[in-house]
């Protein structure tokens, strides 16, 4: 059995409850669901519920699909992320706007994100603002010539080693985080109007907001290193 990757599997985790559902990529259609109701939310016997959980739901989900679960989505809902807030300015010299000039600021961005807050893990960044040449834009304008470029920016963090303690327990189930998402910023994101929460989740992870950027691997084959924040010049 291999992965499916036309399906989304998403863990969900909050400090009252855990649930896993599994919907086709495409169509949104629930295969599998299950969740728990915690009565004690202390770190420690939520990793040893979600240990329970996980032992009681995997093979029923590998069954029904027919597939092992090679990764899941994260998509936890917590008060410990730390939201900061960088604005990041370039000069331009009157030049074309180019990929580097962009990469250059999320780069320092990321930088002093890091350095401002230590053994944290960058879940979203967004780009709030463009502001080139005084002017503020909410999306990226493209084939403008400037003197100056700023970009506010939000990252959304979290402690280190919570993801990790969650990796730990996924590891015994041969299971790797694909992705990692707030669930308070899926809902900030869409309307009321949309009333499945893990399509809105599902949504964010394939890369509907069009100004937050994904940080991937330089080794990637045939991808760059901000992989969303490319897809502005497409």
């Amino acid at each position: 059995m291999k992965s499916d990757t036309n399906l989304n599997i998403f863990l969900f985790i909050s400090f009252d409850k855990i649930e896993i559902v599994v919907k086709k990529r495409s169509s949104f259609e629930e295969i599998y669901k299950n969740k728990i109701l915690l009565q004690n939310n202390s770190d420690t016997l939520r990793l040893k519920y979600l240990d329970e959980f996980l032992s009681k739901n995997v093979f029923k989900i590998e069954k029904k699909i027919k597939k092992f679960i090679q990764g899941v989505n994260l998509v936890f809902d917590s008060k410990d992320y730390i939201p900061i807030e960088i604005s990041i300015k370039k000069k331009n010299h009157g030049n074309l706007i180019e990929k580097k000039d962009l990469v250059y600021c999320l780069k320092d961005a990321k930088e002093q994100c890091k350095k401002t807050l230590e053994n944290k893990k960058i879940i979203h960044t967004v780009i709030e603002n463009y502001r080139i040449d005084q002017i503020d834009y909410s999306f990226f304008p493209k084939d403008i010539k400037c003197d100056t470029i700023c970009l506010d920016i939000r990252f959304i963090c979290i402690p280190e080693n919570i993801i990790i303690n969650f990796e730990q327990i996924l590891k015994k189930y041969q299971i790797t985080l694909d992705q990692i998402a707030s669930a308070e910023y899926v809902r900030q994101f869409f309307s009321q109007n949309e009333h499945n929460f893990f399509d809105m989740a599902g949504k964010i992870i394939d890369g509907c907001n069009e100004n937050e950027v994904v940080f991937v691997n330089k080794s990637r084959k045939n991808r760059g290193f901000f992989e969303r924040f490319f897809d502005l010049f497409s």
